[in-house]
């Protein structure tokens, strides 16, 4: 009878422990950011200082590190980035560090993302190995690790810990695949009006290149006539100073508006026709 409590007894707090679910001393992150047109993921875990000495220590100086804790960090993109001078071809990538008490430290990118720390780490899978300078930072007690400085062509891959920093940046080709982007869809050759009309609204606000952003505009008004076409032509002639035939573009948008009962786009296209005016 004692021997059938006991294996019930087991029988129960073992199953209770399996379906327990506790926090962990370090626990998981991810960061997702959009840099231009390539999605960032970093997923990692969080230890905390706890008042122990991090680095020299905890965190040995010219050793491998995991970059965080348990499983090793990954660190995933969706195009080809350079990091600090060299490629690094989409795709997800373990990331490892080696501190150095001189402060300059190595950031490795591995292709082996299958890895419990970094005990089964190979240096012959390194896709790429960037050389970085740590900084003095205010105290950090937990690790962290986030996407800074972020712009359409480039971003900083920031870790912190205890009191040092250190950034890595990152850059996109933007400009190259959006282009591509902007010939795929003029070669499927669907709602081509709009298709121009996105290009132009892209060279116009985001590159700057008010010529191109013209030329796209040229080529969707000969494949059909709207409103937004004209009104963007009359925001890039304004800004060239040609005061009166942006009036006459905004005022030849506005007729294109109310005819397809677009209210909302007439009233915005009516304000700036009478701030043009006076």
């Amino acid at each position: 009878m004692k021997n059938l409590l006991f294996l019930f007894a087991a029988t129960l707090f073992g199953g209770t422990a399996i379906a327990q679910d506790l926090p962990q001393p370090s626990p998981s992150a991810k960061i997702e950011q959009v840099v231009g047109l390539t999605a960032l993921t970093i997923e990692y875990s969080r230890p905390s200082a706890k008042g122990r000495t991090i680095f020299g220590e905890l965190v040995p100086y010219d050793e491998v590190w995991r970059l965080g804790a348990n499983a090793c960090t990954k660190f995933t993109t969706s195009t080809e980035i350079n990091i600090q001078g060299q490629l690094l071809a989409a795709g997800t990538y373990a990331v490892f560090a080696v501190p150095s008490a001189s402060g300059t430290w190595k950031m490795l990118f591995n292709s082996d993302t299958e890895q419990w720390g970094a005990g089964s780490y190979d240096a012959t899978k390194d896709v790429v190995t960037a050389i970085v300078k740590t900084r003095e930072n205010a105290m950090t007690e937990t690790f962290t690790i986030a996407l800074n400085d972020v712009t359409n062509n480039s971003a900083k891959l920031t870790i912190m810990w205890d009191k040092i920093r250190v950034d890595l940046e990152l850059g996109v080709e933007t400009q190259e695949f959006a282009d591509a982007n902007i010939r795929a869809a003029i070669a499927k050759g669907e709602d081509l009006d709009k298709v121009y009309y996105k290009a132009a609204a892209y060279y116009f606000n985001i590159v700057g290149n008010e010529k191109k952003a013209l030329g796209y505009i040229h080529k969707g008004l000969n494949e059909k006539e709207g409103h937004a076409l004209h009104f963007l032509r009359a925001q890039i002639l304004q800004k060239q100073g040609h005061t009166k035939e942006a009036i006459e573009s905004a005022e030849k948008a506005y007729e294109l508006a109310m005819a397809v009962e677009s209210k909302g786009w007439a009233d915005y296209i009516e304000g700036y026709v009478k701030e043009w005016k006076k």
